[in-house]
């Protein structure tokens, strides 16, 4: 993919580490106007609409990249979108478009992410980041 090679190349140059995603190019239309919405005809999507893009990407660069250090970046909302983006191989996650709505968010997500490894007997966060990529998790008792 486009993202893949653009990774690689950027690593190539000497980065150690990425962000994935910013945002997706969106567009809306007034359904009474006919008229696009936003004043630049397009923009960036970004939330929880983001998040699956964001998964899916992270997943690919990790897959082609395993060395290099990836921040995860797109519709992180909750402990279990966190993990998710973990899961596919985000070495950490960012909180953005939440913050809006609630400034405490990050906190929040922390809390939850940390009973949710709690919940998987999850002992370091090893064990999750890229387990996607090794067969899913391992707890203690497997």
């Amino acid at each position: 993919s486009l993202l893949v090679d653009v990774a690689r190349a950027v690593h190539s140059a000497g980065a150690q580490a990425v962000t994935l995603v910013n945002t997706a190019i969106g567009m809306a239309i007034d359904t009474d106007t006919g008229l696009p919405v936003l004043g630049n005809v397009r923009g960036g999507l970004s939330g929880p609409a983001l998040h699956p893009i964001a998964v899916r990407c992270i997943y690919e660069v990790r897959a082609a990249l395993p060395q290099i250090k990836i921040l995860g970046a797109g519709g992180v909302v909750s402990g279990h979108t966190a993990a998710e983006m973990m899961l596919a191989g985000a070495d950490a996650v960012q909180v953005g478009t939440a913050t809006f709505a609630d400034p405490r968010a990050p906190i929040k997500i922390l809390r939850q992410l940390q009973k949710w490894a709690n919940a998987h007997s999850i002992s370091d966060w090893s064990q999750v980041t890229s387990a996607s990529h090794r067969g899913g998790l391992k707890t203690l008792n497997d």
